[in-house]
């Protein structure tokens, strides 16, 4: 048997973090079991299906690397042969016309009453009883079919294997396993993937704004990788088993199975998933760190006219240890851009105005100008140098220095930020900083 799953998403907005989960269970799935992944489009919604929400779904997965082997199909194509296996239902009786008021008529299947069983992939043994359950509607008046009949007859007519969805729809099973019966085809093996929860604990909705990115779209603003984002959702729900973390692709299809996939709601831990991030852009070059920062500097409103490619590489270098994502460069980074720094109320009490700091602050200036060659090693050993002189430590001296020229109490280490603001910006700024002290 060749295994076939589908990933059938709506196209009525932009692809949510649990449908990229979904979308992408289903595709290392079938690349694990080397079977074909078929792209269906459930769009029967007339009122409110859009091209744009299809291309933007159709794009968020491409951007996880995601290709598909079959399709799109889409549903609004297919009326005629919902229709054409409604009849067939009629004919055996298990359908019926019923009129509607103020609707018209619409074509009803006679479920079956009482306890309807299947054996979940991933919660195992599983049942809803049925018996009080209304008769289900197949065909609308409108002529159009109804999610649990129509997606019963594009999976058997496209031999879908497997159904990996999420468990919004354990309770669509008893309904869709009836159709399968009276119809007579064979049913695929379901597996409902658990919920994601927000870190609250509760179920993320589509209507709140979170600090995190619940659509790719948000991911891609944000400013997170493609493989650090596909990396993080895996784990949302599998294990790849020995503590493992961070996977490449091809990782992620050797190792993914069902059997290892939870049945309870995973939690997106915004930590987690700017650590991850960082974790990819650490692999990235200096090159490649440029390219991606800078339309984020151009975003937040940051001058860019004269930066060279060369020049930005060499401010955002000595960020490549502790960067998580681009945007978090535009924002620490400003002040290697701007020509008068602002300065944290905080950090000026704390740090320019404690005992000592004016005194380390112009011995800092007088080394620095002293030096020959304005370069990170020579500017180390002077700072160095000065703080064994003095006595102190040599945060004692960095520190100051660090307020000085970028306005805040964190910047990466203090002589590879000198050496990219140069020798001028640098006594500049510590010039000003002294009238602050």
């Amino acid at each position: 048997m060749t295994v076939r799953v589908r990933f059938a998403p709506s196209p009525t907005g932009y692809l949510h973090i649990g449908g990229a989960r979904t979308a992408l269970f289903n595709y290392l799935f079938a690349r694990h079991e080397k079977g074909v992944f078929v792209l269906r489009v459930d769009d029967t919604d007339q009122t409110r299906n859009t091209e744009a929400s299809l291309q933007t779904i159709l794009d968020g997965m491409k951007w996880l690397g995601l290709s598909w082997d079959e399709g799109p199909y889409h549903q609004a194509d297919r009326k005629a042969r919902y229709v054409e296996a409604a009849q067939e239902l009629v004919a055996r009786g298990r359908a019926y016309w019923r009129e509607d008021p103020g609707k018209g008529k619409a074509l009803v299947f006679r479920i079956d009453r009482g306890r309807i069983e299947w054996n979940d992939a991933i919660h195992g043994p599983s049942g809803m009883d049925t018996t009080n359950d209304p008769d289900l509607v197949l065909l609308k008046s409108d002529g159009y079919p109804t999610y649990n009949y129509a997606t019963v007859v594009d999976e058997h007519d496209h031999r879908i294997t497997h159904v990996i969805r999420g468990d919004e729809h354990f309770s669509n099973t008893p309904k869709q396993l009836m159709l399968y019966r009276a119809f007579g085809w064979e049913a695929p093996t379901f597996g409902h993937v658990p919920l994601i929860y927000d870190p609250q604990g509760r179920k993320i909705s589509k209507r709140e704004k979170y600090d995190f990115p619940v659509t790719i779209e948000e991911a891609q603003k944000m400013g997170y990788l493609p493989e650090a984002f596909r990396n993080f959702i895996v784990l949302l729900g599998w294990s790849p088993g020995k503590n493992r973390e961070l996977l490449t692709l091809d990782e992620m299809i050797h190792l993914f199975t069902l059997d290892r996939v939870g049945n309870t709601p995973a939690r997106f831990l915004l930590d987690k998933l700017k650590w991850m991030n960082g974790q990819y852009l650490r692999r990235k070059s200096p090159a490649e760190l440029a390219a991606l920062v800078r339309p984020f500097l151009a975003s937040a409103g940051i001058p860019l006219e004269g930066v060279s490619d060369a020049r930005l590489e060499s401010m955002v270098k000595p960020y490549a240890e502790r960067l998580e994502t681009p945007a978090q460069f535009a924002q620490d980074a400003r002040f290697f851009f701007v020509d008068a720094v602002t300065y944290d109320p905080q950090a000026v009490a704390e740090v320019l105005k404690s005992e000592g700091a004016k005194e380390r602050l112009e011995r800092a200036r007088a080394a620095l100008a002293a030096l020959t060659a304005f370069e990170a090693l020579a500017i180390n050993d002077a700072l160095k140098a000065l703080a064994t002189e003095l006595g102190c430590k040599m945060q004692a001296v960095a520190q100051p220095l660090r307020v000085a020229v970028s306005g805040a109490k964190v910047s990466p280490p203090i002589h590879d930020t000198l050496a990219v603001l140069g020798r001028e910006k640098t006594l500049k700024r510590i010039d000003e900083a002294l009238k602050l002290a």
